[in-house]
């Protein structure tokens, strides 16, 4: 999950729990995640995103 969520094409929605997908939502909402892409599946970070991965996949692990 550390290393797919930094690639290009995202990591899969589907091996995140419930927190997880409201994580992603969240990401997206404080422009950290593309919507488009969250909408077909996959966490993809924005550029901003991308300087704050390590805070955006902190939030999408589970507790």
């Amino acid at each position: 999950m550390l290393l797919e969520v930094r690639l290009a094409e995202g990591l899969d929605v589907g091996v995140l729990d419930e927190d997880g997908r409201k994580a992603a939502q969240q990401a997206v909402d404080d422009g950290l995640a593309e919507l488009d892409a969250l909408e077909r599946g996959r966490v993809v970070l924005t550029r901003r995103g991308r300087l704050l991965a390590d805070a955006v996949v902190r939030d999408l692990l589970p507790t």
